[in-house]
């Protein structure tokens, strides 16, 4: 190998090695701490999980099928009715806006913590029964207590009696 190209080799290595060492100690340029993503709502995951499919992302329910949660007296009604309607599920006709609707909602407390129906709960309230507190883990671990015994689905005339 001749001299010129043996040194001009040496060189283009000892400049890739200075290049790549740059590289590994800045970081090619890349922001060393890249923004994370914000995390989920824990209310929203569990409602797009188990409320979504019935009731739709927009609480608008279906034709002939869940009612709509938006503007719903049920939403923005007492704690202790949603509570007991996610822990237990709800069946038998319900009037809301003028329409009957008269199917099974199943119940949710068989596979739902406390703090995961207060999360759910506070989310569908907030986002479709306007400005409300809160649900707390604490007052569905007291309404789950309370129901311990309810082993069937509530009807809309013993939830109407909640307060």
């Amino acid at each position: 190998m001749n001299q010129p190209f043996k040194e001009t080799c040496l060189s283009a290595n000892r400049t890739a090695a200075w290049l790549l060492l740059a590289a590994l100690l800045f970081g090619c340029g890349k922001d060393p701490d890249p923004p994370r993503p914000a995390a989920a709502d824990p209310g929203r995951v569990g409602f797009e999980s188990y409320c979504a499919p019935c009731h739709q992302l927009e609480g608008s329910g279906t034709e002939g099928g869940a009612p709509p949660l938006a503007a719903s007296p049920w939403v923005a009604g007492p704690d202790a009715r949603l509570m007991r309607i996610v822990l237990h599920g709800v069946r038998g006709p319900m009037e809301i806006e003028g329409k009957i609707y008269n199917l099974e909602m199943p119940g949710f407390g068989p596979i739902l913590t406390d703090a995961q129906i207060a999360d759910l709960l506070s989310f569908v309230r907030r986002r479709f029964g306007g400005p409300s507190a809160p649900v707390t883990p604490a007052s569905v671990g007291r309404i789950r207590a309370e129901t311990r015994d309810h082993d069937t689905y509530w009807t809309v005339d013993e939830l109407l009696g909640v307060r």
